[in-house]
């Protein structure tokens, strides 16, 4: 498959050696992909509703790899593996691991500390995960499934992220909201979860 086929606006290419981990041989197409991705992730509730049955915290760093390796295990060999390459997004990969514990203990504190209502923190949470860029691939999908999955943990109800827009508006409208938080306006990303 050629790795930056038919990619949209937000969506990483693949470093020709993160290609070479795709374990399904048969895949061809970004639509071949995209469906043995989604199956993969359908079966990764699963594992993370076992997970926290067992008091692993999602905010952890064994729940957010072992969360990428349900979703991605059967599709990528690196499934969970941190990337090793530099993207035009994200820390470099020697920061990544840095990165993680910082938000992690950040989150903790947050949640000791009441600093943000569970909503805010579970959207801070995504939006640095999506800003650190851990993995190779799937970074945007793993880090909403952390956001609702940190909500689930907490006895509340997961975030909408967009789906009373119409389906054509979806990615564009969580782009932009992302950008925007990048840039430190968090109220469209606010918003977006809930919508």
């Amino acid at each position: 498959m050629a790795v930056h086929e038919g990619l949209e606006d937000g969506q990483t290419p693949l470093d020709p050696d993160e290609a070479q981990g795709l374990i399904p041989r048969w895949v061809a197409t970004r639509g071949d992909l995209d469906a043995v991705e989604s199956a993969n992730i359908d079966r990764s509730y699963r594992w993370a509703a076992t997970a926290i049955r067992h008091g692993t915290p999602v905010a952890s760093e064994a729940f957010l790899r072992g969360l990428h390796r349900a979703m991605f295990g059967q599709v990528w060999r690196w499934a969970g593996q941190y990337r090793s390459t530099e993207r035009n997004i994200g820390v470099a990969p020697h920061q990544i691991c840095m990165q993680v514990a910082l938000l992690f203990d950040d989150s903790a504190a947050w949640r000791l500390h009441g600093t943000y209502p569970a909503d805010e923190q579970a959207w801070r949470l995504h939006h640095r995960l999506t800003w650190i860029h851990p993995f190779p691939n799937g970074n945007g999908r793993c880090s909403r499934l952390m956001a609702d999955h940190y909500l689930a943990q907490l006895g509340l109800r997961h975030f909408s992220w967009g789906s009373t827009l119409p389906l054509d508006e979806v990615r564009a409208c969580y782009l932009q909201a992302i950008r925007a938080a990048d840039r430190g306006h968090y109220a469209p990303l606010a918003s977006f979860v809930r919508r």
